[in-house]
């Protein structure tokens, strides 16, 4: 806006409306108000800054004002006053005038004819300017109606904007529009000033090999990176490989150090002593510990080299950059280079992965400094809180506070502590006053027994009732391990019920993931309902009707259930190590225990805190730790001594659940309430590949390996966990080989597609169980081959050194895989879970026109064109005529269920 005007005269009501002076409208300063108001513009005044406008410099003169009497004489003379031109012009300039190298445009208001004596302006205006000011209408703003952003804003106006949103509101920004992913793709500005606005100017870099804008998706981002996969939630970022995948992609796109096969371990540099450096070394590695956690291997800066090595075993690294290092390698090894010429290749490439390690372990620290909460305001709560709690009456002791489960989360909201907050945590802290207490005084007691059991002083607290209680329980139950009494009447009694309910479980076919848990209800149900029971000494030291405590359940499992079925056979891993613990209701990480396991799990971690919904905290009874030592090593072993299983009563409603069994989705446990119990459903017995054959295809039959390949590939993708994917693909191959040759193939044949069978699917993980091993009972569990799951090479190693001789099929046997039942189980499964999908995808699709605050899914298009699995494998194993009828295909049946 310029003026072309110099000079200020003071203007009276005529001049106004004979519009000598310019105006100009002016719209409400207040956002959320609607109106206007005409005000003057002074031309005299200086532009604020020198603006060159390419518009035509002609220069008008504004003829005199007409006198009044003129005018009502009916001057004839007189014509009308040629349009007023003002100095004001807009230049225009968009995203897409700029892309497409068009001129910027000039927008000029419209020339309206000079209001005259006789004409009126708006009424608001003229209200305005009379000073009679009219209260403005407030407009509503809806979230379904937004307001229109006009399509004339500069994109410079748009990058200032821009930069001062959240990076999480920029991403989403790019799915507004075409221009929006224009622009917010072409100015990386944008994306580093939003990114230090938010996190501020200490945090790390952006990484030299990565974008701004890849950066921030992975700060704020949400969903697995992986192309094909369709979860939406993952939320971990591994910054060593700069990536963010679920658990399952991170399997299948990195690999261990000791799953290389022997020909691609690669040895640098090696000496005369036969020692080098490996050649995945060079890579960024990660430590893994198998399950969740992921740290990136340090760095010793001194050495210019890896800080530490441990195991093979515990390094990861991505396959795909191991893959593109070894054909580099492989390459520059036909040059024939010398020594020198290698150690320094080699010390270049392991330069550049130390110095990008650096920037990780920069990265991993500040990433883990901002998940803490901030300790001042979380030591003023804390503060704030402990210090109203001290003056109530009686005053409630910080220690107890601590036991307190409302008190722990109030402390991690970060926001100073209000009289109002305090409010609201003394309505909820009140009501379980009494049983922290209880729990506190329970660690006070502990902690006296465990310092008078070290303690040579005879001086020393005395020993708390409950201890001495489970001392004398202890030598009353326990005396029959000893081997010189047996047991007790009571005892005898709850055993031989134990021997009976667990015959019924057993004649009933009980799934192995029940018959513990079914079992013990059966025996504490029939137990209340017998009217004549033996006398004996009970949990609270009194002598009469016999009450059954916790021993006597872990009686019945260890005495009657693992006598019949060896808790380290493979059965006895499904009954006995498969139970889950209702107190754990994390949905990312389930962890088994066993019977006694999960008890003491129980009083360590969840006995100690009380709140609503938590009744754990009855299990924190004292009791001693020490065992009679006349007791051998073994009976000392089996006597568990980290629960107070005599002092405790067997509840009505055990805290644990079959595996079959999520315990987020059950109510919060209660020791007297009776919930009737679920058991697993009946496994399917049909058969995936009854009457079925394999379909033929362009390959010959006797190809195993070429129709192995084809068929992985071809279930690349469906929703079938690796194990199964594998079985059917090996399945297809065997099959064709039978039909052309009427034997097996040949295990040297598998064994030597084994680097090719990853890449043609990268859901099937080469690592098995020996089946052979497994199904011996004469092999312990905790050997390798049966507790872990093993690379295909050793596994091969280990079947021709133990098993090779023996007349077993290793098509069968080699490998521990999915029956034929379960393949169809999972497939029913898959289909059923991904219908669901596509459900909640059509919803979310049809709420999006009603709700502009929806966004669509990413990954929507990922489940809507999935293969169903029942649908792939028609396409591998087709139906026969049986009798004279179909048998239905696996989508027939799948749209059934």
């Amino acid at each position: 806006m310029a003026s072309s005007s110099s000079g200020s005269v003071p203007m009276d009501e005529a001049e106004w409306q004979n519009g000598v002076e310019p105006l100009m409208r002016v719209e409400k300063q207040l956002r959320n108000l609607e109106g206007s108001s005409y005000q003057v513009i002074p031309t005299g005044l200086p532009a604020p800054r020198k603006v060159t406008f390419h518009i035509d410099k002609l220069s008008y003169r504004i003829p005199p004002k007409p006198s009044d009497d003129a005018i009502h004489a009916g001057f004839r003379g007189f014509s009308p006053l040629p349009p007023l031109i003002t100095n004001h012009s807009f230049l225009i300039n968009t995203v897409e005038s700029m892309q497409n190298g068009e001129q910027p445009t000039s927008d000029e208001p419209p020339t309206n004819p000079t209001p005259t004596g006789n004409d009126k302006l708006p009424n608001t205006a003229s209200q305005d300017i009379l000073g009679e000011t009219q209260l403005p209408r407030k407009r509503a703003l809806r979230s379904s109606r937004p307001l229109k952003i006009s399509d004339k804003v500069n994109s410079d106006i748009w990058q200032t904007i821009l930069g001062y949103c959240e990076p999480r509101l920029l991403l989403a920004a790019k799915t507004i529009n075409k221009e929006f992913r224009q622009l917010l793709s072409d100015r990386t500005a944008i994306w580093r000033t939003s990114r230090q606005n938010a996190f501020g100017y200490d945090m790390p870099d952006c990484p030299v090999d990565m974008s701004e804008q890849a950066y921030a998706d992975l700060l704020v981002g949400r969903g697995c990176q992986n192309r094909n996969c369709p979860k939406e939630q993952t939320a971990g970022v591994y910054w060593t490989f700069q990536v963010r995948l679920c658990a399952d992609c991170f399997k299948k796109k990195t690999m261990r150090a000791d799953e290389l096969p022997v020909h691609r371990r690669h040895v640098l540099n090696i000496t005369a002593e036969g020692e080098g450096r490996p050649l995945w070394e060079l890579l960024p590695l990660a430590r893994s510990d198998g399950r969740r956690h992921m740290r990136p291997r340090s760095v010793d800066m001194s050495t210019n080299g890896w800080a530490s090595a441990h195991s093979h075993r515990q390094y990861v690294f991505l396959r795909s950059a191991y893959l593109r290092l070894e054909n580099k390698y492989l390459l520059f090894l036909r040059s024939e280079p010398s020594s020198a010429q290698l150690a320094t290749w080699t010390d270049g490439i392991l330069t550049k992965t130390l110095e990008f390690m650096v920037e990780v372990n920069q990265l991993e620290t500040w990433h883990k400094v901002q998940k803490r909460p901030d300790t001042n305001v979380h030591n003023a709560r804390e503060r704030f809180f402990v210090a109203r709690a001290a003056e109530l009456s009686p005053p409630i002791k910080r220690s107890v506070l601590l036991r307190m489960a409302a008190f722990r989360r109030i402390l991690n909201v970060q926001t100073p502590p209000t009289e109002r907050s305090w409010k609201t945590l003394e309505a909820k802290i009140m009501p379980y006053r009494i049983q922290a207490e209880v729990v506190e005084q329970f660690e006070l007691d502990m902690t006296k027994a465990s310092a008078d059991r070290f303690s040579q002083s005879i001086l020393s607290s005395p020993t708390p009732p409950a201890i001495k209680l489970y001392r004398v329980l202890h030598e009353y139950r326990s005396g029959h391990k000893s081997k010189i009494r047996g047991l007790k009447p009571e005892q005898e009694f709850v055993l031989e019920l134990g021997k009976k309910e667990f015959k019924r479980c057993l004649d009933n076919k009980v799934a192995d993931a029940d018959i513990v848990l079914l079992c013990l209800k059966n025996v504490f149900d029939r137990y209340c309902s017998l009217s004549e029971v033996p006398n004996g000494m009970n949990y609270d030291g009194s002598i009469g009707r016999y009450r059954l405590s916790l021993d006597d359940a872990r009686m019945i499992v260890q005495e009657v259930m693992e006598k019949q079925i060896p808790r380290n056979s493979p059965r006895g891993g499904k009954v006995f190590q498969n139970l889950r613990c209702r107190g754990c209701r994390r949905t990312d990480f389930v962890r088994s225990w066993s019977f006694v396991d999960a008890f003491e799990h129980i009083l360590h971690v969840h006995a100690k805190v009380v709140g609503q919904g938590l009744e754990f905290w009855q299990f924190a009874v004292p009791y001693a730790r020490d065992v009679d030592q006349r007791f051998t090593e073994q009976d000392r072993a089996s006597a568990s001594t980290g629960f107070p299983w005599y002092l405790v009563a067997w509840p009505r409603c055990l805290p644990l659940v079959p595996s079959h069994q999520d315990p987020w989705t059950l109510d919060n446990w209660h020791p007297a309430i009776s919930v009737p119990y679920v058991e697993k459903p009946p496994a399917v017995t049909v058969s995936a590949f009854e009457n079925r054959v394999p379909h033929a295809t362009e390959l010959a039959e006797n190809d195993f390996v070429g129709n192995l390949l084809h068929a992985a590939r071809t279930l690349n993708g469906i929703w079938l966990e690796g194990e199964c994917q594998f079985k059917i693909a090996l399945k297809y191959a065997i099959d064709l080989y039978l039909r052309a040759e009427g034997s097996e193939p040949p295990l040297s044949s598998f064994a030597t597609c084994l680097n090719t069978l990853h890449d043609a699917n990268p859901s099937i993980e080469l690592r098995f169980r020996c089946n052979v091993c497994v199904g011996e009972e004469t092999v312990y569990r905790t050997a390798r081959q049966v507790k872990y799951k093993i690379d295909l090479e050793a596994l091969l190693a280990h079947w021709g050194e133990k098993h090779a001789n023996s007349n077993s099929s290793w098509s069968q046997n080699l490998m521990l895989l999915p029956s034929a039942a379960e393949v169809w189980q999972q497939i029913l499964e898959a289909d059923e879970k991904l219908l669901q999908e596509r459900q909640a995808t059509r919803e979310r699709t049809q709420q999006l026109s009603g709700n502009v605050r929806k966004r669509p899914k990413l990954k929507g298009n990922l489940v809507m064109n999935a293969r169903s699995a029942g649908e792939v494998f028609d396409q591998l194993f087709g139906r026969v005529t049986v009798a004279g009828c179909q048998v239905g295909t696996a989508m027939d049946k799948d749209e059934v269920a």
